[in-house]
């Protein structure tokens, strides 16, 4: 931890209620462990799990005496069925996603940190949106202002993926739950226009930002060389976030270019980069490799010499800011950005001359060919710190205290104005500021 973050939370008293469900155990706590709360989680388990295989059995078993063609047609139907039933299913008992069932130990742990803590202010932050739910519920039982955080939307997620259905259903919980909320926090400033426009409520721009403590020491870079190494890091949404022109790009290159093109992609989605490599022909330059824990990802980010961002190129995009790409403006490799090239993404790669955006293959192709030109000749440096100026979690925690502060200040102003017989303490214990 920072001195800088470590002055910031030692000023506060911060305490944290979560499940223990970590992906990657590598990441220290920065906080002690004393002050979190971990309460059990059971996924719920549904009955289409047990059901499943029985049914694929049964398929399997009544297209035995068919023909060949009649056995995949009914196959297809069956998967088909099974799957749209499991679909519906699953959006009937997720709500408002699969980790609904939290709620169960969630609130009474809650219950128990909060008149233990007796916090001013509580902040959730979603995905998943059932943590808004806890939240809301715990502030509106002890009256305490709490603050929405989204890290990816809730209705107005451009990749929402429940059935049609849903997403009414989605909107109203979503209002429902946010109408009694301090104010709102998300990660990109067209975010926050729609939070605003949807709930009538302030809401602070809060990046995702990137952590120095987490980097090895940036190393210099003006080695030469003939292999120019693109890297990947992240998931792979199909339809989504697709590197087929980069692929496109790389095929139009003559032979001995393209030999000296490697594209690493760091994800749990090897066959989808498997199958668009291979519908270009590039398979040689094309290699898939697992998730590695976060610090050893961002080692491999600072020894790349071009970072490949991807998001969709469709405009619902436009104020998707992923976190990845703080990192990658932090390792100063310059980023080959494909996606929506007017959003907000693309402009702050173009702004801090971080890099190169494009969706068409020629002027990728191109690109490519500056960058094999510097590598060989050893040009290929770090880019300018000041990418990066500005972007840290530090910047960002001071931005989102502010925010605290300012709800708690403008509470107390209107507890103030209050006629003297309704004037009301913070919380139901009216402890003095400074805890969060």
């Amino acid at each position: 931890m920072s001195s800088e973050r470590s002055a910031w939370a030692s000023s506060h008293d911060v305490r944290v209620l979560a499940t223990d469900l970590v992906e990657d155990r590598s990441l220290p706590l920065e906080i002690s462990r004393e002050r979190i709360v971990y309460s059990e989680y059971r996924e719920r388990r549904h009955w289409l799990e047990r059901t499943t295989p029985s049914l694929r059995r049964r398929t399997a078993a009544h297209g035995s005496v068919r023909s060949e063609h009649l056995r995949r047609q009914v196959s297809a139907r069956a998967a088909w069925l099974r799957q749209t039933v499991r679909r519906h299913y699953l959006g009937l008992i997720h709500i408002p996603d699969q980790r609904a069932s939290w709620i169960r130990t969630a609130i009474p742990a809650g219950r128990r940190l909060i008149e233990e803590a007796k916090p001013e202010i509580i902040f959730a932050s979603a995905p998943p949106h059932t943590g808004l739910i806890i939240a809301s519920r715990l502030a509106r039982a002890y009256k305490i202002p709490w603050v929405a955080d989204f890290r990816d939307l809730w209705v107005d997620n451009p990749y929402y993926g429940e059935p049609n259905w849903r997403r009414y259903v989605d909107a109203v919980l979503e209002r429902l739950v946010l109408r009694r909320a301090a104010g709102l926090v998300t990660v990109s400033p067209v975010w926050a226009e729609q939070l605003r426009r949807r709930h009538g409520k302030a809401a602070a721009v809060v990046y995702n930002g990137y952590a120095e403590e987490d980097f090895p020491r940036l190393a210099a870079r003006v080695d030469g060389g003939e292999t120019l190494t693109i890297r990947y890091m992240g998931s792979i949404y199909r339809g989504f976030r697709d590197p087929s022109a980069l692929f496109s790009a790389i095929a139009s290159l003559p032979e001995q270019l393209r030999s000296r093109i490697s594209v690493e992609f760091f994800t749990d989605a090897g066959d989808v980069i498997r199958e668009a490599a291979a519908a270009y022909r590039v398979e040689s330059a094309v290699a898939v490799k697992p998730f590695i824990p976060y610090r050893q990802a961002l080692e491999r980010q600072m020894e790349a010499d071009v970072l490949l961002l991807l998001q969709s190129t469709d405009r619902r995009d436009e104020g998707n800011l992923p976190a990845k790409l703080f990192e990658y403006l932090y390792a100063r490799r310059p980023i080959l950005f494909l996606g929506y090239e007017h959003g907000i993404a693309a402009r702050l790669v173009i702004e801090r001359g971080a890099g190169f955006v494009s969706n068409r293959p020629a002027e990728i192709s191109h690109q490519l060919e500056r960058w094999l030109e510097d590598k060989r000749a050893g040009r290929l440096e770090p880019l300018h710190q000041s990418v990066s100026l500005g972007l840290s979690r530090d910047d960002q925690y001071a931005k989102l205290e502010r925010f605290f502060l300012d709800i708690l200040e403008n509470r107390l102003d209107t507890a103030d104005r209050l006629p003297l017989g309704e004037v009301r303490p913070i919380n139901q214990t009216g402890v003095p500021r400074g805890r969060l």
